[in-house]
């Protein structure tokens, strides 16, 4: 490690920035209106990337500048959450909003620009040894929690600001990188979709789902017998950890047998979904079709009626389809080869950035073994 000084998180804080959320009688479900000031909750703080903007709840500005006055943040500050999912954080983005309110949940550090880059601030604390060092910090009484006293005495890092700005800058880049690809992808399979609502629309015939794919059952595997590999696992609810071997070549279709029924999964490399699904083997269609055909189904409403939630495969054989003719089926399958493609870029993406994370917030960019290089 670079011998760099070490100082406290309130040694980087301007005055008043060390900030909680508000009492539970000041912020609750009845303030809560369809526009606003938007709340920060622990839903917001992303656990890959800065910051999710798409699950907020507001309080009107009238709210958030008298009885929430004392616990706003604003672009650049740095969230923690306080109860829950210990070691979780955030940074503030510089849009959509230029204000926000801090729940009861989180705390709020707003770091002096004189001592401290708040996104190397952001990055020393996603961290695995500062996650680790928040969660054994906890007070474990009731629900775990830290507070505000416990946040300002954890120990920090503090290379020189020139140093800061530099591995902040290289894993911004790296996380942006991530965001743009994420949206390019959500961008290609919103096209597939089109393609595939025009097919539908076109000429077609009547069958079943049966003629066209089959539901092949998934195999246990327990988290015991797991080993670690790159192979995704997959269980009803999505991904569920990892494996050093495959049951099934990908690119692939999962769907939620047992749990979350009916709920469709696409895996753009070799994967093994788990015994409370089904995968999809195509018969006549292209796997691309049959994961936009599934997800129109409506399947999570065929739950049987055993006590345990599950989705029959005969009965969802049985569903009535319409299928367009042979040209109509292809078109989305570009589209899939493009979004394939980002995925597996943002795999090897996040790989280089979790490795390079713990160095570079410990040793700068020259301690870190060839990292621009990597970068590129």
């Amino acid at each position: 490690m670079a011998d760099w000084p070490t100082g406290m998180v309130r040694d980087i804080a301007v005055p008043k920035g060390l900030i909680g959320g508000p009492f539970g009688s000041m912020l609750g479900g009845k303030d809560y209106v369809p526009g606003g000031v938007p709340v920060i909750r622990g839903v917001n703080l992303a656990s890959d990337g800065f910051f999710d903007v798409s699950e907020f709840v507001y309080v009107t500005p009238a709210k958030a500048a008298g009885e929430l006055a004392r616990n706003l943040a604003r672009p650049g500050d740095v969230i923690f959450t306080q109860r829950g999912t210990l070691g979780q954080v955030g940074i503030v983005p510089p849009a959509p909003h230029d204000t926000y309110v801090v729940s009861q949940s989180q705390m709020r550090l707003r770091v002096d620009p004189a001592r401290a880059d708040p996104r190397y601030v952001y990055y020393q604390f996603r961290s695995p040894a500062m996650r680790s060092l928040v969660r054994g910090s906890a007070i474990t009484a009731g629900v775990p929690h830290i507070n505000l006293g416990i946040l300002a005495a954890l120990p920090i890092v503090i290379p020189p600001l020139a140093v800061q700005r530099e591995v902040a800058d290289l894993l911004t880049s790296l996380d942006e990188k991530i965001a743009g690809n994420e949206r390019l992808a959500a961008t290609a399979l919103a096209l597939a979709e089109a393609e595939f609502a025009a097919a539908m629309a076109g000429r077609s015939r009547s069958g079943v789902l049966g003629d066209v794919l089959d539901l092949v059952y998934g195999k246990a595997l327990p988290a015991g017998l797991r080993n670690p590999g790159p192979i995704p696992v997959y269980g009803s609810g999505g991904r569920s950890g990892s494996h050093d071997t495959a049951l099934v070549p990908g690119p692939g279709i999962v769907v939620g047998r047992k749990g979350t029924v009916g709920a469709v999964h696409w895996s753009s490399t070799d994967f093994f979904p788990i015994d409370t699904t089904y995968y999809v083997r195509p018969r006549t269609i292209s796997l691309q079709y049959a994961y936009l055909l599934l997800r129109g189904l409506g399947l999570e409403g065929m739950n049987s009626d055993s006590a345990v939630p599950g989705l029959n495969r005969a009965r969802a054989l049985a569903v009535p389809i319409r299928i367009p003719e042979r040209p109509e089926l292809e078109r989305a399958v570009p589209l899939f080869a493009l979004r394939d493609r980002l995925e597996r870029e943002n795999e090897a993406l996040r790989a280089l950035r979790d490795d390079l994370l713990p160095r570079l917030v410990s040793e700068g960019l020259r301690g870190a073994r060839q990292p621009r290089r990597m970068a590129r």
